[in-house]
């Protein structure tokens, strides 16, 4: 297959030009995506602020656990990678 001359450019670039577009992450060394690292994080403390609502009795510790749990395990299922 013969080149192209240096003044046509292709009208639709090749998948090596165009590279392979995937979700936000931190680069391919970590292979981590956005969303699964910081779900993760955000389950952690909430279930450590359920415990501690459950070891206080507080409201606030309930309400703030179960809104970070919730969202936490709604980030990390929305993650594609791990």
């Amino acid at each position: 297959m013969s080149r192209r001359p240096p003044d046509r450019r292709e009208v639709m670039p090749s998948r090596e030009a165009m590279g392979n577009r995937s979700g936000p992450s931190f680069g391919t060394r970590t292979n981590v995506s956005v969303p699964i690292s910081f779900g993760l994080p955000l389950i952690v403390v909430g279930i450590a602020l359920l415990a501690a609502a459950i070891s206080t009795g507080r409201g606030l510790y309930w309400a703030l656990g179960g809104a970070a749990l919730l969202g936490g395990v709604g980030l990390f299922a929305s993650g594609k990678r791990l």
